[in-house]
């Protein structure tokens, strides 16, 4: 799963090239021509420790990842939406997957591009530049750790991969135990805070990494499997389902100027529910919630402590 919004590629990529050099201008015809093509753009080989490679990454997990593999060096390339470590922002921007700016990408020379998720679209895209591409799981909490392996391997850093695993398990270990004798609860997240008038919400079910994490510290996701890991859930089911804690994610912390009250203001009105009554709307203001990376322990110490509190004034 990746969460970088974006525009068309066509429009944008005519507006930055049109007075751009015969190179850029032929990248970005053949990008355009074949943008309905079915491109499967081979990974590159495994490399030698040591090895240093020019590493562009298209997603904040993954910047998230690198740094934590000692590879903050040969990161050359980030989107706009990868903010952290501290410092990150030195390195040059591409845009966003959906609007990146090719021009940017091509001046950065990358061996290697990483990307979240298995868009075809996005494959697409860049893979007529002619680029390394790999794509990289993150639906699962399970995909955070293929992805560090992978990238592992990719960069010749395959002892350091199996040793953040290891440190990332022992940091939800910690988390499971300071939250061993909270009461079984059934839980709603949100990926962002309900609107006002209130509208069919996109909701975390099973598959997400939202979702393990719920499960793993013994609560219900009361959201019913579906086909995708994020799921547009009916106002009536949810009112039906009435679950004892709904958490809503608010990356910006500006969607509820005024915290849980505003929050439990809003879901009062599409009829009576136990979280609302009960005081147990939360909602979660932190961009590093929304991302599947190595610190992903904060996430679940989050969503724990939030369903353990009893009441939210």
């Amino acid at each position: 799963m990746t969460h970088a919004a974006g525009w068309g590629f066509a429009s944008l990529a005519r507006e930055r090239f049109v007075a751009a050099g015969p190179l850029r201008i032929l990248a970005f015809a053949f990008s355009v021509a074949l943008l309905g093509c079915d491109s499967r753009p081979a990974g590159p080989a495994k490399v030698k420790p040591g090895s240093q490679l020019r590493i562009v990454s298209a997603a904040p997990n993954i910047t998230e990842i690198c740094c934590a593999l000692g590879l903050r060096a040969q990161l050359v390339g980030r989107t706009r939406y990868c903010t952290y470590p501290p410092g990150i922002e030195t390195v040059p921007s591409i845009g966003a997957l959906l609007d990146v700016n090719v021009e940017a990408l091509l001046d950065l020379r990358p061996d290697l591009i990483l990307i979240a998720g298995r868009s075809r679209s996005i494959t697409e895209r860049l893979a007529p530049l002619d680029l390394r591409l790999e794509s990289l799981p993150d639906d699962s909490l399970d995909d955070l750790f293929r992805s560090i392996r992978r990238i592992g391997e990719l960069t010749g850093r395959g002892e350091g991969a199996e040793r953040l695993c290891e440190k990332v398990r022992s940091e939800l270990d910690a988390v499971d135990a300071r939250y061993s004798g909270v009461a079984p609860a059934r839980v709603l997240l949100l990926t962002a805070t309900l609107s006002d008038p209130p509208t069919p919400p996109i909701v975390a079910s099973p598959g997400s990494f939202y979702d393990d994490l719920i499960r793993r510290a013994g609560h219900t996701n009361i959201a019913a499997a579906g086909a995708r890991s994020f799921v547009p859930l009916s106002l009536e089911f949810i009112l039906h389902e009435d679950p004892d804690v709904i958490l809503e994610l608010d990356p910006t912390g500006r969607g509820r100027a005024h915290g849980a009250a505003s929050a439990r203001e809003v879901w009062s009105r599409i009829g009576p529910l136990r979280a609302v009554a009960d005081r147990r709307v939360r909602v979660l203001s932190n961009l590093e919630f929304s991302v599947l990376g190595p610190r992903i322990a904060r996430t679940y110490d989050a969503i724990c402590r939030a369903v353990a509190e009893k009441s939210n004034e």
